[in-house]
């Protein structure tokens, strides 16, 4: 049952000697004691030992949004205000704009917990029996394979996508219980496992998007603490120079992703890849290794502002209620009216264009469709413009009640609770998403799961078990 885990003692020792290095070395240290202590607090509400526990891994993907230009202040030891100075953005409110995002934190991490409280999260592990793990990796591949297949197929319907473009999460639900039920019942297929990552991550390179080889990393690293009892310190000493490696990708992806997307769009206004596969993979490659250290390093600070997202939020708070006023409800229940009508109902329903909306209430004149640009202000952002400073933590906490009550409606204590609940790490995380895509992202999914949750069952699930035969 959530909120019955123990905060190792190591927690609470590595959280202490985070505060003490922060309050000898920058200014930031009510900020950091903040962020900090919300670790703790979203493990002990949502983390469960042998549980992929997505929604804990997701809560703290999302917290990293809110503290990674913290924390990175914090190793410069400047004050967060000190790291927009120079830029648009309202360097002079931005602890202002960060203790809202801390707080927002809070309460959408306790309005989940009170959808799922009650919830019995404990698999059965004779359930694994039922199941071949080399015909659960075969079921993957072959889910994956269309799924990529239909991914190119449905943009060719543009008023269709967006009803079926979310369904394709499910694939990171397979993938998590074929990680599980190899590393649990087949330790031979491991290898197999480690190509089919290796593969995954190759492909994705010639992407538009990092989200596209970045997926498979983090859910390997969700699915992989399922199946971790515990973690041995050489390990722990492994992860330190995998997770600088990491970064290291991250830095170079974000160095030479302009030249890269103009290049695979072939100049077009476009977010869409119009060469070949291999040579995307050959121009990434070649822009990589041209970053000298001027660029790495403004790269890096690039990548950590993209991370974080605290900046569109406080030139909000400084255009709103100032030159525009409040909306008091108008965007949320624009962004819930969006779906409920479909286009072929209204075929006049306005395109979503994150940035023109971004631009409307912060006054910032982002770049946006015409050069296949998205700027999003993000929900918390949009939850301020609608009721302000105070009640603005009512719909962070109804839009956490919402995320929590779809999740321990799909949720089974089986494989298919797995597979339906998996893509929850990325549904949860929407501090920087566009509202009316993330109300779509999990009322199109739900709905989605929700009517064919039983026809999937019935002819995937055989085809996963022992005794399936072709």
């Amino acid at each position: 049952m959530y909120g019955k885990a123990t905060i190792p003692s190591g927690m609470w020792i590595a959280i202490a000697s985070i505060l003490v290095f922060t309050l000898l070395r920058s200014p930031n240290f009510l900020i950091m004691s903040a962020l900090l202590f919300y670790i703790p607090f979203v493990y002990k509400y949502f983390f469960i030992k042998g549980n992929p526990n997505v929604i804990f891994w997701g809560l703290l993907y999302q917290w990293l949004t809110v503290s990674i230009q913290a924390i990175y202040c914090s190793f410069l030891g400047i004050s967060i205000n000190e790291l927009f100075a120079k830029t648009i953005f309202p360097a002079e409110i931005f602890e202002y704009t960060d203790f809202l995002s801390i707080i927002g934190l809070y309460v959408i991490t306790y309005g989940i917990y009170r959808a799922v409280r009650k919830m019995k999260v404990v698999l059965d592990e004779s359930i694994w029996l039922r199941y071949s793990p080399q015909k659960i990796l075969q079921t993957y591949i072959l889910v994956s394979i269309v799924i990529n297949i239909n991914q190119v197929a449905i943009w060719a319907f543009p008023t269709l996508v967006q009803y079926f473009y979310f369904f394709f999460y499910i694939k990171w639900g397979f993938f998590m219980i074929t990680f599980i039920s190899i590393f649990k019942r087949a330790p031979h297929l491991k290898i197999f496992l480690l190509l089919v990552i290796v593969g995954e991550f190759i492909l994705g390179l010639s992407s538009y998007f990092s989200s596209s080889f970045a997926n498979i990393l983090l859910f390997s690293i969700i699915s992989y603490s399922a199946v971790t009892k515990k973690i041995p310190s050489w390990k722990v000493v492994l992860a330190i120079p995998l997770g600088a490696l990491l970064f290291h990708i991250a830095v170079l992806w974000t160095a030479a992703k302009g030249n890269y997307r103009s290049y695979v769009s072939q100049g077009q206004n476009v977010q869409s890849v119009k060469v070949s596969k291999q040579q995307a993979r050959e121009k990434l490659f070649e822009l990589i290794v041209k970053v000298d250290e001027v660029t790495y390093r403004g790269a890096v600070e690039e990548l950590i502002n993209r991370i974080g997202y605290i900046q569109y939020f406080a030139a909000a708070i400084r255009y709103v209620p100032a030159i525009v006023p409040h909306e008091y409800g108008k965007v949320y229940m624009a962004s819930i009216a969006h779906y409920l009508v479909p286009r072929f109902i209204n075929p006049n329903k306005a395109e979503l264009d994150d940035s023109k909306h971004t631009n409307q209430y912060t006054g910032l004149n982002v770049s946006g469709k015409a050069r296949a640009s998205s700027f999003s202000l993000g929900t918390f952002a949009d939850a301020y413009i609608d009721f302000g400073p105070i009640f603005m933590f009512t719909i962070i906490f109804g839009f956490g009640y919402v995320i929590g009550f779809f999740f321990q409606y799909l949720y089974r204590p089986d494989l298919w609770g797995l597979i339906f609940t998996g893509p929850f790490f990325l549904l949860i995380n929407i501090y920087g998403a566009d509202t009316t895509k993330a109300i779509g992202f999990l009322l199109i999914y739900f709905l989605v799961m929700f009517f064919l949750n039983k026809p999937l069952k019935k002819f995937i699930d055989p085809m996963m078990q022992k005794n399936f035969k072709i």
